[in-house]
């Protein structure tokens, strides 16, 4: 039997994960992280271009800032929208194992079908899988290479999936205010002075309690935890712990600290979350102790209670 063939069989969706590139075997320091010029997400020094927004990350900086237009990121996204698989610039290999976009579900096989990203437009190829790839319910046969359209449906196997193409935004320069550069340099003047007259409202000054950390195992990652909820994913903006591991979902994870008590819960993550070894169920909240063990994606990190 060929080992790289995969018979038909059931659809378990709940698996279905991504994976944007291969993780090193040592966590990285956040030191030497590549941020990127146009949306400011921390990328990994080996990454070409931007995990979130697709921008090439050896452009300079102030060429980003004057680029009119932005695109998006090309995408495939399950039929009931709950997940999305981003596809970079370039080729992105699909499969069940070690490929760019990771299905788990069995009628794909480990190495099914290549999207390729260029010139605005994306092709998709088989790979000599056992089921078979279709777009919009035709079969690419042999080397064929057939054109995505914006929409169409993509099957591997069993395994829908619905095209996205990259949307262009545009970019506006923002108008220069003279009456209201002027009025913010009055505020200015004024903040400056309550500081020195020590005037400042007191409640401005409040930040929530630093209660503990979360620090990686080798110790060269570590994150603030506050009293209260601290939500933990891949993307910036959106999360108050910003780990960068591709197997490290958008939204992850949560840590919660409320009367003298920590808790972690799973919000739904593709590659799940363990404690101490074990795979918590989603949205069941688990208390942790001082020094206990939390893997977000591959990355594992320690509890340090302040």
């Amino acid at each position: 039997m060929d080992m790289d063939k995969t018979a038909i069989g059931a659809f378990d969706t709940g698996e279905a994960t991504q994976m944007i590139s291969a993780p090193t075997s040592n966590a990285t320091q956040m030191a030497i992280n590549v941020d990127c010029p146009v949306c400011r997400t921390p990328n990994p020094p080996s990454e070409t271009y931007c995990i979130d927004c697709g921008f090439l990350l050896s452009s300079a900086p102030e060429t980003a800032v004057e680029i009119e237009q932005i695109a998006s990121m090309a995408k495939l996204v399950t039929t009931d929208g709950a997940r999305e698989f981003p596809l970079k610039p370039g080729i992105n290999t699909v499969g069940r194992e070690n490929t760019d976009v990771l299905l788990s579900h069995n009628t794909v096989s480990r190495n099914h079908a290549i999207i390729t990203i260029e010139n605005d437009a994306a092709w998709v190829e088989d790979k000599g899988s056992t089921n078979g790839t279709f777009v919009d319910g035709s079969k690419i046969s042999g080397t064929e290479k057939v054109e995505m359209a914006d929409g169409c449906e993509v099957m591997f196997g069993s395994l829908a999936l619905k095209y996205s193409a990259p949307e262009v935004v545009e970019v506006q320069e923002p108008e220069y205010d003279e009456a209201a550069c002027e009025d913010t340099d009055e505020l200015m003047e004024e903040v400056e002075c309550a500081v020195c007259d020590e005037e400042i409202d007191e409640s401005v000054r409040d930040t929530p309690a630093l209660v503990g950390k979360l620090v990686s195992i080798d110790g060269l990652l570590s994150f603030d935890v506050q009293q209260g909820a601290n939500s933990i994913g891949r993307r910036q903006g959106e999360n108050d712990i910003v780990i960068t591991d591709p197997y490290c979902s958008g939204r992850h994870a949560r840590l919660d600290y409320a009367d003298g008590v920590f808790t972690i819960t799973d919000i739904g993550s593709t590659n799940g979350t363990k404690l101490n070894g074990a795979k918590l169920d989603i949205d069941s909240p688990h208390e942790l102790r001082d020094g206990d063990e939390i893997a977000i994606g591959n990355s594992v990190f320690r509890l340090e209670v302040a």
